[in-house]
């Protein structure tokens, strides 16, 4: 468990995602490439390997999307960008290892064995605003099988 001591705010290109793990997979493989090609267009990207950006799955209106983004204040980033904002509080972090088209067994492994079997209360979405985000950094390397990338769920503490 980690305690996130301030609100993040996370600017980005947002896709809108099925129902399928399989198909969303794709779509956001898809989504990861426009993102960084429009932050390289916009001279945006991080430099030095010394980086950080974020994945968000959200649901609004019973339709789910993913946010792809950077941390950032408003003065640095386009105004379509869209913004979404991760909340100070305690979450539960897995790290993905391998590569990415593995991730959804991740996920599976995270939210229907360990999460059943734990005693860890999640928070819902409708208070957050997200269902859980990744946080890519310098361990990230696109499909090698040492490729690292945190999963975070925020828990919900008020019990």
């Amino acid at each position: 468990m980690v305690e996130i001591k301030q609100n993040i705010q996370v600017y980005g290109l947002v896709t809108e995602l099925t129902k399928s793990q399989t198909d969303n997979s794709k779509i956001i493989q898809k989504h990861w490439k426009i993102f960084n090609e429009e932050l390289n267009r916009l001279k945006l990207n991080q430099n030095g390997g010394n980086w950080t950006k974020y994945g968000i799955t959200f649901k609004t209106d019973e339709r789910y999307f993913y946010l792809a983004g950077i941390p950032s204040n408003k003065k640095m980033v386009p105004d379509y960008f869209i913004n979404k904002e991760i909340p100070k509080g305690e979450y539960e972090i897995f790290t993905h290892q391998g590569k990415m088209e593995n991730i959804k067994r991740t996920l599976h492994e995270i939210y229907k064995v360990i999460l059943p079997k734990s005693e860890l209360k999640i928070e819902d979405q409708r208070t957050t605003g997200f269902f859980h985000f990744e946080k890519y950094d310098h361990r990230f390397q696109w499909n090698k099988q040492t490729s690292m990338l945190d999963i975070y769920l925020p828990l919900n503490t008020r019990m």
